[in-house]
């Protein structure tokens, strides 16, 4: 069991040069891992078994394994009627949505099982994409800047030649050059935005709308409820309507005499135990990722439009600097060039860090601004 998360290791990796932040993390770390977990769980045949075993006549049919292939491969079917215990027929069913069909009974098919791994794998692919375009746009700028700086102690070359080398880039060399590099980045949170409320209604369409209040629906069942015969009525299980565990399975042969023969199985779907769990956990993650990414998303946009949450900003990374040291840098500096002395405050020693911002603000102030 352990074997199948190894490749994960490099997700899990501790990275030395922080290029984006806790959000973006969630998007392309912690989902993409979770999507991939799944992934392997539903295409692990020996923890569960074959995906669908239906149910013979007698041990001597010789139909079984192809009977098995016909219903995986064309689907099987719940009745709408029967899913709830004392409707009309239901008490004489043998499991939520199992029972004698009517004559105009609905039929729910059942065809997604088929497809989940691919789903889910389309969806690890799409949650990493934004990462793969900021990761080329960056191209390594902030290592580069930032490399030999994060250690605990001052290093010498820091004081002889580092300090002068970064001053120069950021106040004289590549002063209002880095807003590209700032948009490229709020482009890639807004595609991370972009992507998980379109997950939400891929899922949905994928299941044929149960997608939606399926979370919802699963925690309204399972709160403790006063009993009643109208409540009991009612309630249907989105567990066992949307991922039945024993569905029913129509299969069409030829008898001796040629003519056709119609055989009802009743089916198991060992899978959709792991399913069900897959796709709820999935919904209160999804909607939990589309609340903070757009959180995220409109703070970047007060941050690039307001000089003020800038200094603020600086100001939480830094102690005993005064206000206006890092005003003067903020008035002077776009967004852009704000946002790469940012990231480098995450990424070097705080110390250097500090000596940074006061050099810069003494450049600023002894060369009258652009602006």
């Amino acid at each position: 069991m352990i074997d199948l998360f190894m490749p994960f290791r490099s997700f899990l990796k501790f990275e030395n040069i922080s290029i984006d932040n806790n959000v973006f993390r969630m998007h392309y770390k912690y989902t993409v891992i979770v999507l991939l977990v799944f992934t392997l769980l539903v295409t692990s045949k020996q923890f569960f078994g074959d995906p669908i075993h239906c149910m013979n006549d007698s041990e001597k049919d010789v139909d079984k394994d192809a009977i098995n292939s016909y219903c995986w491969i064309y689907g099987t079917y719940t009745l709408k009627s029967q899913l709830v215990g004392k409707g009309i027929g239901g008490k004489h069913n043998a499991y939520p949505g199992v029972g004698p069909n009517g004559i105009n009974d609905e039929q729910i098919k059942h065809t997604y099982y088929q497809w989940v791994c691919f789903v889910l794998l389309g969806q690890a692919v799409m949650f990493y994409t934004p990462r793969y375009l900021w990761k080329l746009w960056e191209g390594g700028r902030l290592k580069v800047l930032a490399s030999d700086l994060a250690n605990p102690m001052v290093t010498k070359d820091w004081a002889e030649y580092r300090r002068e080398e970064l001053v120069s880039y950021l106040k004289y060399t590549n002063v209002y050059t880095h807003n590209t590099y700032a948009l490229r980045f709020a482009f890639c949170e807004l595609l991370n935005l972009i992507n998980v409320v379109s997950q939400i209604f891929i899922l949905d369409i994928f299941l044929g709308g149960a997608f939606r209040n399926y979370g919802a629906a699963v925690a309204f069942t399972h709160i403790p409820r006063v009993p009643s015969d109208f409540l009991d009525f009612n309630s249907v299980n989105p567990m066992d309507q949307y991922f039945p565990k024993l569905t029913k399975c129509w299969f069409r042969n030829y008898g001796p005499s040629g003519s056709i023969q119609l055989k009802d199985r009743l089916c198991v779907l060992p899978l959709n135990i792991v399913n069900e769990k897959i796709f709820v956990i999935l919904w209160f993650w999804l909607i939990f990722l589309a609340f903070i990414t757009t959180f995220a998303v409109c703070f970047r946009l007060l941050v690039f439009s307001l000089r003020p949450l800038r200094t603020f900003m600086i100001m939480g990374q830094l102690r005993y600097v005064k206000r206006h040291i890092v005003s003067r840098i903020t008035k002077h500096f776009g967004f852009g060039d704000w946002f790469i002395l940012y990231l480098l405050g995450k990424n070097i020693n705080p110390i250097i860090y500090k000596d940074l911002i006061t050099e810069i603000s003494v450049a600023i102030e002894k060369k009258p601004s652009m602006v």
